[in-house]
C-alpha cells in the first residue's frame, strides 16, 4: 500500500504537469488560431472610398442679438410748469411734430400778451421819434434810447413766444413711444425726461462676433436675418458698422446690421430676437475630401490612398473646413482615390476591399 501510494503521488503530479502543458498548448494554439481566424474572417479590410475632386466650399457663422431701432429719441421738457394734458401712451405710433403733452401755459400767455403790448408802445414811440428826427425835433440821444427800448421789447416778445411754444411737447421724429414717464398734473422742470420714441424707420441688430470671424467681415457686406417670431421669413440685412475694438475678456467685437425693407405682415418690434448669418469665407473649385478621410498624427495631417488593393499613407496640408468637407491645399492630386471611412486601424500596405463610396459633393 505504501508503495502504491508513493507511486500514485508522482503519477498525479505527472498528470497535473501534462494537463498544464496541454492547457498551455491549447491556449497558444487557440490564440494563433484566433489570429488566423481574424485574418481569414476579416480578410481585406472593407473601406469606403471617395475620389478627390474640386468643390466649392463656404464657411458662415450665425449669431443672435436683439432687434433695436437705429435711433432712440429722448423727449425732454424745454419749459417748466404743470402738465395739463398727456396725449399718448406707451406703444402709440406718432408722427413727427405730433403733440404729445401740453404744459399749462396761461401765465406764459399772459406774459406774452403784456410783452406784445409793451412792444407796440415802444414801436410807436420809436417810429414817431424817427420821423421827427429828420427835422431835428428830437435829440439823437433820445432817439437812441427809444431804439434800444424798441429792441428790448421785441426780444421780450420773442422770449415769451418761445416759452409758450415750448409748453407744447411735440414728437421730434416719427416712431413708437417706448417710454412715458409723466402723467397729467405732473410738475416738470426744464430738461425733465418725459418720453422716449423709437425711430423704427431703420431697425438694426447689434451682435457680438468672434475675433476669429470678424476679420472676414466688411462694412456694407450683406447678411441674412431671421426673427424667431417669423422663422419662415428671411430678411435682408447689411453690415452698417463694425466697432473698433474687441471686449478684452470675451474677445467679441460688436457688429451692427441694418435691416432692409421689412415685408408687409411682418411686425418687427424692438426687442425681438434676431439671428444673423454672415458669409465668412468662400473657396471655389478647391480640392476637397470628406473630413472623415483626414487623420492627424505627430507629423500632421494625412490621408490613406488606395493603390490596387493596398493602401498608402500620404501626408497632406489642409485649409478650410465646412459642412463635413475639408480643403486639401497640398500633397494630393485630383482624381486620387482616398479612403473616407474604415481606416481607423489601417497600416500602410494593408489590404483593403472597397465596400462603398464616401460622402457626396457639397455643391
Amino acid at each position: 500500500m505504501r508503495d502504491r501510494t508513493r507511486t500514485g503521488i508522482p503519477g498525479l503530479a505527472a498528470l497535473a504537469v501534462m494537463a498544464a502543458l496541454g492547457a498551455g498548448g491549447c491556449s497558444r494554439s487557440g490564440g494563433a488560431d484566433a489570429g488566423s481566424a481574424a485574418r481569414r474572417g476579416g480578410g481585406p479590410v472593407p473601406v469606403a472610398v471617395v475620389e478627390a475632386a474640386p468643390h466649392d466650399l463656404a464657411r458662415s457663422v450665425t449669431v443672435t442679438g436683439p432687434l433695436e431701432p437705429l435711433r432712440l429719441v429722448a423727449v425732454n421738457a424745454q419749459s417748466a410748469g404743470i402738465l395739463e394734458s398727456v396725449l399718448v401712451e406707451e406703444g402709440d405710433r406718432v408722427t413727427a411734430g405730433q403733440l404729445l403733452a401740453q404744459i399749462d401755459a396761461r401765465e406764459m400767455s399772459a406774459q406774452l400778451a403784456r410783452a406784445e403790448a409793451v412792444l407796440a408802445n415802444a414801436e410807436t414811440a420809436f417810429r414817431r421819434a424817427e420821423s421827427l428826427q429828420a427835422g431835428d425835433l428830437v435829440a439823437e440821444s433820445e432817439l437812441d434810447a427809444l431804439r434800444s427800448s424798441y429792441g428790448i421789447a421785441r426780444a421780450d416778445v420773442e422770449l415769451w413766444r418761445t416759452r409758450v411754444a415750448f409748453s407744447r411737447i411735440t414728437a421730434p421724429a416719427a416712431g413708437v413711444v417706448t417710454a412715458k414717464r409723466v402723467e397729467r398734473g405732473s410738475a416738470v422742470a426744464t430738461n425733465t425726461a418725459l418720453f422716449t420714441i423709437a425711430d423704427d424707420a431703420v431697425m438694426v441688430v447689434r451682435v457680438q462676433v468672434s475675433e476669429m470671424d470678424v476679420v472676414h467681415l466688411r462694412e456694407g457686406n450683406a447678411a441674412a436675418v431671421s426673427l424667431d417670431a417669423y422663422p419662415k421669413v428671411q430678411l435682408e440685412g447689411r453690415i452698417r458698422r463694425i466697432f473698433p475694438g474687441a471686449d478684452p475678456v470675451s474677445r467679441l467685437v460688436p457688429v451692427e446690421v441694418a435691416l432692409g425693407n421689412v415685408p408687409a405682415g411682418v411686425d418687427a418690434r424692438p426687442g425681438f430676437l434676431a439671428r444673423v448669418a454672415f458669409d465668412l469665407e468662400a473657396r471655389l473649385g478647391v480640392l476637397a475630401v470628406p473630413v472623415t478621410a483626414v487623420g492627424v498624427g505627430d507629423g500632421g495631417s494625412y490621408l490613406y490612398l488606395v493603390q490596387a488593393d493596398t493602401v498608402a499613407r500620404r501626408p497632406v496640408t489642409t485649409g478650410l473646413t465646412t459642412d463635413g468637407w475639408i480643403e486639401v491645399t497640398g500633397g494630393l492630386e485630383a482624381g486620387t482615390r482616398v479612403i473616407s471611412s474604415g481606416h481607423v486601424n489601417l497600416r500602410p500596405g494593408a489590404q483593403v476591399r472597397i465596400s462603398g463610396s464616401g460622402a457626396g459633393s457639397p455643391r
